[in-house]
């Protein structure tokens, strides 16, 4: 199996974050875009174009990275991330629902402009001002206030809010916004897992992928 992408992206380093997490993270290996990023060939895999996609064996592909973590976890053996208990597993769909959707929109028109995009000036007052701080608001109300987002163990929340607060902690100083210090449970939950092995592997390929892509824009 390949994914397709590159760990610039945090929905890319999601799958590679679950996979560390489950203890298979040769599960599948990381490969460049077919036919180069939005070519025909990607986006007959992807039509938005986006990344990542799984390519299986058999020739098949699946998109979305919450829906390949989720299959990858079913399939590739090793820890599960998913808890048995249904209510449990609410908890964590919901977590990643908030970064998926309230955080990433919010953040939105600070990662346009890091990337060399535009964002006007009342875009990210809006982000820093309002909606940013109401993503993180309930990201805290959802957190349990333990080492791990939910439960006792890794699951798919945690592969999702490391990700994720890679970007914010780069991002954040470039534009002035509050720091986690606002959050209490947020900030306690992102100084363990800051420590934890698993995010340390994926800062680094975080950082690596990073520099080779600003690299290439100059």
């Amino acid at each position: 199996m390949k994914l397709c992408g590159h760990s610039v992206s945090p929905f890319v380093e999601r799958v590679l974050i679950a996979l560390d997490m489950k203890g298979v993270p040769d599960a599948v290996a990381l490969s460049d875009v077919p036919g180069g990023f939005k070519s025909e060939e990607h986006l007959g895999f992807h039509p938005l174009g986006k990344i990542p996609f799984l390519l299986l064996d058999d020739g098949r592909s699946l998109s979305e990275s919450q829906a390949i973590a989720d299959y990858l976890d079913a399939v590739a053996g090793g820890e599960t991330l998913a808890p048995s208990d249904p209510f449990e597993a609410g908890k964590v769909n919901r977590i990643i629902r908030v970064m998926d959707i309230y955080y990433s929109n919010a953040i939105g028109p600070m990662g346009r402009m890091a990337f060399g995009g535009s964002a006007t000036e009342d875009e990210l007052n809006d982000a820093k001002e309002r909606a940013l701080p109401e993503a993180m608001r309930y990201l805290d109300h959802c957190l349990e206030g333990s080492e791990f987002a939910v439960g006792d163990g890794w699951t798919m929340a945690d592969a999702c809010i490391m990700s994720h607060l890679y970007w914010f902690e780069r991002l954040m100083p470039q534009f002035g916004a509050a720091d986690l210090s606002d959050y209490p449970k947020v900030d306690a939950y992102w100084e363990n897992a800051q420590a934890s092995d698993v995010y340390k592997a994926s800062k680094a390929r975080a950082d690596k992928s990073v520099a080779k892509f600003f690299a290439s824009m100059k």
